[in-house]
């Protein structure tokens, strides 16, 4: 075989590869905006959990007295939550 027989073989497998490779780097590119994405989302998410947290742990220490003990210790008195009265309206 003679090197113009050769060359539109290699030429057709050649650009199929660099097609390949170019929709691979496209690929990656988008893929990782999308994480990039995911990210800044994830971290919106964590800080309003934090929030809701940060929330409930007030709402718990309206409920919870740490009283003194002249022995050193010192002990924790709770308001039961069951004190709140549900309303129903029927």
């Amino acid at each position: 075989m003679r090197y113009d027989d050769i060359r539109p073989i290699f030429e057709k497998h050649f650009n199929s590869i660099v097609c390949f490779m170019e929709k691979g780097e496209e690929k990656l590119e988008e893929e990782g905006s999308m994480a990039l994405k995911r990210k800044s989302e994830s971290s919106e998410q964590q800080a309003v959990k934090k929030q809701k947290f940060d929330e409930e742990v007030e709402e718990l220490k309206k409920h919870l007295q740490i009283v003194p003990n002249n022995e050193d210790d010192v002990y924790t008195e709770a308001t039961p939550l069951a004190l709140k009265v549900p309303i129903v309206d029927y």
